[in-house]
């Protein structure tokens, strides 16, 4: 792994603890998954939204990206698949 993929896999796991930490109704269960899908999201997406965008970026601009993607979790995966697949629903959550 090298540093810009740590670095994005850190912007999302902080990113996406914030998210967990703001919300009070969270179960332990809840909340471990919404920073594991957070993570997951903000390391794997950051860098094909960049492709598929065209955007050239920054390894400081990726990250706070893919913190963002962290803070937003989930809704950002249901986002994405309703552009990709605007016939579906989205994500069941």
């Amino acid at each position: 792994m090298d540093r810009s993929e740590l670095m994005l896999l850190i912007a999302g796991f902080t990113g996406s603890v914030i998210s967990v930490l703001s919300k009070k109704t969270n179960s332990l269960r809840d909340s471990l998954l919404a920073i594991f899908a957070g993570t997951g999201s903000a390391y794997f997406l950051t860098p094909l939204m960049f492709s598929v965008t065209g955007i050239t970026a920054s390894p400081n601009t990726q990250s706070a990206m893919a913190f963002l993607l962290g803070v937003l979790g989930m809704r950002t995966v249901d986002l994405i698949v309703q552009k990709l697949f605007p016939d579906s629903k989205g994500v069941n959550l």
